[in-house]
């Protein structure tokens, strides 16, 4: 990509941020099938960005999975996967400028690389050193990525990426062996989680400040995991039964609860506005401060068909992506809100 194109889709991507609307608590949406590919009953949208493209996953008649970006105008798009097996690909993360992050299978073992696409090029991230898998999680707006890495003598542990550096062993909590990088913000923060010498699972917060800082849980759990950042430093996820948030400071924690009927839930996404999404025994939620947790089936059409599982992203504009069930089928969707008329 030129550097004024892509100059001028950071221009679009802030103006967008800076003109976001308010959710309010009856939101309601419409749902867009991303399909799959030929053959298939399978797809999985994983992350939008502020364009409304979406990056997955697919299957084909053959049952491989194929990462895809789908845009409205041309629906699903395969990207390439490391050859000489070119079998197998997941596209986890996209940024403002399309390029997206995921990983891909690199020999008969299905041994996978951390990769990212820029348009249909794909770029193999590689390992850290003396290591054979890799998987990239998570991609900002200046193409640094996070995710995991195995390598010498070591268990896989978080990462960071860019191109100039590139692959950097985040570690782990002290005691720990192993850790995960699961999102990335503007600002290079990283969320993710890892054990430490307690034996037990800690979500984390890392940045080049301040390195791998331990989330506290909710009252009487003893894990947590950090799936999602947005670009102001609150962090998503889970602690003990709970989907939960944390605030910027990393020193509160918010249990979101659960659906009426439900036991417990976990958080996937979040966006600059504080909206929240995730799953709750299995089925689809989005949480605000205003409406709290609400059931995204009663949210769109009542004869749509659908029935959603799992929403994973979640853009600014409040666009969700993940998966559903929708004749007897796995599909992707995206959900975009309804502005109700004045």
């Amino acid at each position: 990509m030129n550097l004024h194109r892509r100059f001028a889709l950071f221009v679009l991507c802030t103006s967008a941020t800076l003109m976001l609307a308010s959710l309010a608590a009856a939101q309601t949406y419409s749902i867009t099938d991303l399909g799959t590919f030929p053959g298939g009953t399978v797809s999985q949208g994983e992350a939008v960005n502020q364009h409304g493209l979406v990056a997955g996953y697919a299957r084909n008649e053959a049952y491989n999975a194929h990462g895809f970006l789908w845009t409205a105008a041309q629906g699903l798009r395969t990207l390439p996967s490391i050859p000489p097996q070119s079998n197998f690909a997941i596209a986890q993360a996209i940024n403002c400028f399309g390029e997206t992050a995921g990983y891909s299978d690199y020999d008969e073992l299905e041994n996978e690389h951390a990769v990212i696409w820029i348009g249909q090029t794909l770029v193999d991230l590689g390992t850290l050193p003396g290591g054979t898998i890799s998987e990239a999680t998570g991609i900002n707006d200046d193409r640094h990525v996070t995710g995991f890495s195995d390598g010498t003598d070591i268990s896989p542990h978080a990462f960071v990426w860019n191109s100039t550096q590139g692959m950097e062993d985040l570690g782990t909590l002290p005691g720990g062996y192993y850790s995960q990088g699961l999102a990335i913000n503007g600002s290079s923060q990283v969320a993710g989680f890892s054990n430490a010498a307690d034996g037990q699972w800690h979500a984390f917060l890392w940045s080049r400040a301040t390195g791998m800082v331990a989330l506290p849980n909710v009252p009487g759990a003893t894990s947590a995991s950090a799936n999602a950042i947005n670009g102001l430093g609150q962090v998503a996820g889970g602690s003990g039964s709970y989907a939960v948030i944390w605030d910027a400071s990393g020193q509160k924690v918010q249990s979101l609860g659960t659906l009426q009927g439900q036991t417990w839930s976990t958080a996937f996404g979040i966006n600059n506005k504080g909206q929240v999404i995730g799953w709750s025994g299995y089925t689809a939620f989005v949480w605000t401060r205003e409406g709290g947790m609400q059931d995204l089936n009663d949210l769109i059409p009542p004869d749509s068909g659908w029935s959603l599982t799992l929403p994973v992203g979640i853009n600014d504009d409040g666009q969700i992506t993940g998966q559903g069930n929708i004749n007897g089928e796995e599909h992707g969707f995206l959900l975009t809100p309804v502005v109700a008329a004045k």
